[in-house]
C-alpha cells in the first residue's frame, strides 16, 4: 500500500485556501475578486478544512480510515470550535458523537436516510493525495471517511469523485482535460452489449 504524507498536506493546504477564498464571499462581492478587493487580513476557514485536518492526523497515526478514531477527531474538533460553519445535521451528529453515542447508528438518521449532501466530498481531497498512486484504495477509504457523517449512497459517491479526482491530480500534476479523463475512464460503466 502506497501512501504520501507530502502529497495528502499538499492537497490539504490547497484545500484550505480555496475553504477560506470561497469564505469570503459571504462578505464581498464576487465582482470583487481582484487582489486590490482582497481583505488584507486572516482569511477564515471553515468546518471543510476543520474536518479534512481530521482525516490528515488519522492517516498519518493509522496509515488508513479508522472510523472511530475519525469519528472521535471530528467530535473532538468541533466541540473545540463549533463556530467553523458545521451544518445542522453534522453539528447533531458530532454533537452525540462527543457525548458517546456510536455514528453508526446516529448518521443513518439525519434528514431520515443519511445526509447526502457535499460535506464529506469537501473534506477528502487530502485522502485523494495521499492514496494517490492506488484509485480503487482510494474509492474504499473515501467511503469509510464519508459513511461517518454521509450515511447516504449519494453522499458517499461525492466524497469518491472528489477523492478519485485529487489523487489524478496528485498523480498527474495539472493533468490535460484529456489525460484527466483517460485516468477517469476505468470508472465507466461498460455495455457489454453494444
Amino acid at each position: 500500500m502506497s501512501q504520501d504524507v507530502s502529497k495528502a498536506l499538499q492537497s490539504l493546504e490547497g484545500l484550505s485556501v480555496g475553504d477560506a477564498f470561497g469564505e469570503l464571499f459571504f462578505t464581498i462581492s464576487p465582482h470583487h475578486t481582484s487582489p486590490a478587493h482582497l481583505p488584507k487580513t486572516v482569511w477564515r476557514w471553515t468546518d471543510d478544512t476543520h474536518m479534512a485536518l481530521s482525516i490528515v492526523e488519522v492517516l498519518k497515526e493509522h496509515g488508513h480510515i479508522e472510523q472511530d478514531a475519525l469519528a472521535q477527531a471530528f467530535a473532538q474538533r468541533y466541540q473545540e470550535e463549533p463556530y467553523r460553519g458545521y451544518g445542522g445535521g453534522a453539528a447533531r451528529l458530532l454533537r452525540q458523537v462527543a457525548a458517546g453515542s456510536d455514528w453508526r447508528t446516529v448518521s443513518p438518521t439525519l434528514f431520515g436516510t443519511g445526509s447526502y449532501g457535499n460535506g464529506a466530498a469537501m473534506r477528502v481531497a487530502p485522502l485523494g493525495g495521499f492514496f494517490y498512486q492506488d484509485l480503487q484504495q482510494v474509492i474504499r477509504e473515501a467511503a469509510l471517511s464519508a459513511v461517518i457523517t454521509h450515511a447516504h449512497p449519494e453522499g458517499q459517491a461525492g466524497a469518491i469523485a472528489v477523492a478519485v479526482a485529487a489523487a489524478i491530480a496528485a498523480h498527474t500534476p495539472f493533468p490535460s482535460g484529456r489525460e484527466f479523463g483517460r485516468q477517469l475512464e476505468i470508472f465507466e460503466p461498460r455495455d457489454k452489449g453494444r
